[in-house]
């Protein structure tokens, strides 16, 4: 298996804090079927992040460090970009690197806004030959109170990857009813651990994945789990299907017009 978002790298990021908590992360990985992983440090316009160069520099010293300890894991390099009008500028500058150097960039928006220039920053990625790829959206409480928000987006043209503890209710069970939701409706083309330690962020994903099965078709399991991580480490074109819009469940309460009657009636 391939995961697209990891905080694998040692010491660039909230994720893993040294060079022995990655060795760790690394065996887990490898313990739950992962042969590659895209380590996508965060990274934030004008905030204290590691750019390119310097992120090349730390994944060399942990590829050693792999090779030294004999585990088998190709780690390959990305950033996980927090929205910015800049994002454009950043990649050509070379501050930022994309997943695998593909056309592809993992984009995170605010967890409890999405930034009113989103539209134009999706419109600007795509005409320069970029695919933004949207990180944990089921995360997003804009879009956990109104999916459909994720539906225009991938209308035009973003794609999704889905956290896989999500499904565990890992971030609790809004979150986790969200993820249902965006896998029933075909709004997601990518899974991702997003993991960021050896301990309660790990990447084990035995139970998500059990999940997982019982909610999608092995068809679609198959394309997300194997074919689209597959497509896009070769920076082939991702073949995804509509989505469908979602239509909210009609509670059993009275509307508001008939209960005004009712009590105009009582009264």
């Amino acid at each position: 298996m391939i995961d697209l978002h990891s905080h694998i790298l040692p010491g660039v990021d909230d994720g893993s804090e040294d060079m022995e908590m990655s060795i760790d992360m690394a065996r887990i990985y490898l313990e739950n079927g992962y042969r590659t992983v895209i380590a996508t440090p965060h990274y934030i316009d004008e905030g204290i992040s590691f750019k390119r160069d310097k992120v090349k520099d730390v994944l060399e010293d942990f590829r050693r460090e792999l090779d030294k300890q004999g585990i088998g894991l190709e780690v390959l390099l990305a950033h996980e970009v927090y929205s910015s009008i800049d994002i454009v500028k950043d990649i050509k500058e070379g501050n930022i690197s994309t997943l695998n150097n593909t056309r592809y960039v993992l984009v995170e928006f605010p967890m409890f806004d999405l930034p009113l220039y989103t539209e134009n920053m999706i419109y600007e990625l795509l005409l320069e030959g970029y695919v933004p790829l949207i990180a944990h959206p089921e995360r997003n409480a804009r879009i956990i109170d109104n999916p459909n928000i994720l539906y225009n987006l991938i209308l035009k043209g973003a794609l999704v990857q889905m956290n896989l503890p999500s499904l565990e209710g890992r971030y609790g069970g809004g979150i986790q009813t969200t993820a249902e939701i965006l896998l029933k409706h075909h709004m997601v083309h990518f899974l991702g651990t997003d993991a960021h330690s050896n301990g309660t962020r790990s990447p084990r994903v035995d139970k998500a994945l059990s999940i997982l099965k019982s909610i999608i078709s092995e068809e679609e399991y198959n394309r997300l789990i194997y074919v689209n991580p597959r497509l896009l480490l070769e920076d082939k074109l991702i073949k995804m299907r509509l989505p469908i819009e979602y239509k909210a469940k009609k509670h059993n309460s009275c509307p508001k017009k008939l209960l005004r009657k009712i009590i105009n009636n009582i009264f």
